[in-house]
């Protein structure tokens, strides 16, 4: 009996304990490494692209790459670092292809086009090893320039096809893509 009380003794004040503490909080700087070099956009508010008519042109840019500290669980600061892209497609800003990557190379896109989402898919990195939704590219030329690195995004077909194919190249961002029965080409 003096065993049992003493074992749930100890048990209960194991669980007390280890209630008010925190899980294994992070702290410090969540970086987004090595990944950063698919989106070297910064400073950019223009990207030029050429169609297969061979016409010129200047799509908006809006490029965040940033870091923000907010507190984890446990009440301890943590850095985050992130790039926010988004290439507007039309002057209504209704038609875009988005880029959001974050700390260990999460990369996510969407193409909307008038509200009706074209593309969608998180992890791109990770999806080129399935190679269904996206597939790796090795010197892959686009337009004028070859790029060593490229990942072509596929759409769904589930989904509209007015902006499909988009590709994005490694020190570089997006070098191409298929919009309204046009393929565009980074100059």
């Amino acid at each position: 009996m003096k065993k049992t009380t003493l074992l749930l003794t100890m048990l209960l004040f194991f669980f007390i304990i280890t209630a008010f503490q925190c899980n294994d909080c992070r702290s410090g700087t969540a970086s987004i490494g090595r990944t950063r070099s698919w989106f070297p956009l910064k400073g950019k508010t223009q990207l030029s692209f050429r169609d297969n008519t061979a016409s010129v042109t200047n799509f908006k840019l809006n490029v965040t790459d940033t870091t923000e500290t907010s507190l984890n669980e446990c009440g301890t600061p943590i850095k985050y670092e992130y790039i926010v892209t988004t290439l507007y497609l039309n002057q209504n800003s209704t038609d875009s292809i988005y880029f959001s990557l974050s700390s260990g190379g999460w990369l996510c896109m969407r193409a909307r086009s008038n509200d009706s989402v074209n593309v969608s898919m998180c992890n791109v990195f990770g999806q080129t090893a399935e190679a269904r939704v996206a597939k790796k590219l090795t010197n892959y030329t686009a337009g004028t320039k070859t790029y060593p690195e490229a990942i072509l995004l596929l759409s769904d077909p589930l989904y509209n096809k007015n902006i499909d194919s988009i590709i994005i190249a490694n020190q570089a961002g997006i070098v191409g893509f298929n919009y309204a029965n046009k393929k565009y080409t980074l100059l």
